[in-house]
């Protein structure tokens, strides 16, 4: 039986939900090359997560290889073209480092967009209903009124068809 219990606690659960299994990969990894003592705390093993090196995300970037994550995602959207045809490698790996790790900070805090969300058209379409329906605001009652005027013609329909 492990010295913490049987089952991770309901902080491990939720801490965890939002890493991704190479992510986790990771962490179980370090742990054991560096020799940690098993099981290491929820921070410690987050920061073993989380926090590495960028230089794999920044090489991913570079040679057009696919995201792990949203963190390398949002990296990718905001430092990107900088990254790979103005800044000098030195000053891109800065800015790809420090942007990477305000975005995994939003990340943690789970303020990190939602990605590929589907968006609103930038075209809508309003109809004469639609217009009325909002200049007319009614109340609870009005609606009421309505419906109950409405299923009383429906009723009165059926029963001039019988």
């Amino acid at each position: 039986m492990r010295e913490q219990g049987e089952k991770p606690s309901s902080n491990w659960i939720m801490e965890l939900s939002s890493i991704t299994n190479q992510h986790l990969e990771r962490g179980v990894k370090r742990t054991v090359s560096e020799r940690l003592k098993w099981t290491p705390s929820l921070p410690l093993f987050l920061s073993l997560c989380l926090d590495f090196d960028t230089t794999d995300a920044y090489n991913r970037m570079i040679n057009r290889k696919p995201v792990l994550d949203d963190v390398e995602y949002y990296t990718r959207q905001e430092v990107g073209y900088q990254c790979k045809r103005i800044l000098d490698d030195a000053k891109a790996r800065a800015l790809y480092n420090k942007v990477f790790k305000l975005k995994l900070e939003l990340k943690r805090k789970g303020k990190l967009p939602i990605r590929d969300q589907k968006l609103l058209s930038e075209k809508s379409v309003v109809t004469e209903v639609d217009k009325e329906i909002s200049s007319n605001a009614t109340t609870e009652r009005e609606v009421k009124n309505h419906s109950d005027r409405m299923a009383r013609i429906k009723a009165a329909k059926l029963k001039h068809k019988t």
